[in-house]
């Protein structure tokens, strides 16, 4: 599909910023490499009325802690955000386009026992969209989910035109044009 090539262009052009951001340090972030605390990336492509999500962060912007979970308290807030992101409570489209997940991937180190270091969460969503043409924004909204995310790099191709935001909670919805 036409949609799988998009990722891996935009996924190329995202690798290469990351390598070249490697080398500098934003001012108000506790900066690690390319793993940024407080700082996440969402990549978008919508090809027809089918559409590719993918969202990376360090796992302390939506968990509050980057190492195996210390205690019930952070097993149960492990698994509330795990759960939050698998349903896709997060991110919102125009409801005229009528984009609705059919397959939702939630992966973290945390899962799997990581005891510490950079662990990150690594969310990828397919979405159908019964009516492309009426997309125009992406909204998103964290809430309890991602606390700690202060700036999302956007990025996205929406039927061949491509485009690249910086999201942040006082900056409203992305505009997809």
């Amino acid at each position: 599909m036409k949609w799988v090539t998009g990722i891996l262009m935009l996924s190329g052009v995202m690798l290469s910023q990351a390598m070249a951001d490697q080398h500098q340090h934003d001012e108000g972030y506790e900066s690690h490499g390319s793993h940024q605390h407080g700082v996440a990336t969402l990549t978008f492509v919508l090809e027809g009325n089918e559409a590719e999500l993918a969202f990376d962060s360090p796992a302390v912007n939506v968990f509050g802690f980057e190492h195996k979970p210390a205690d019930e308290a952070e097993q149960l807030k492990l698994q509330q955000v795990l759960d939050g992101f698998r349903a896709g409570a997060w991110f919102s489209f125009d409801s005229a386009a009528g984009c609705a997940v059919s397959t939702a991937e939630i992966n973290s180190e945390l899962e799997r026992g990581a005891e510490q270091g950079h662990a990150d969460l690594n969310a990828s969503y397919s979405l159908l969209c019964q009516d492309p043409e009426q997309l125009q924004q992406l909204t998103i909204q964290f809430g309890e989910l991602g606390q700690g995310v202060e700036k999302v790099s956007v990025q996205w191709i929406v039927n061949g035109t491509q485009g690249a935001a910086e999201w942040t909670a006082a900056s409203g919805p992305v505009k997809l044009q």
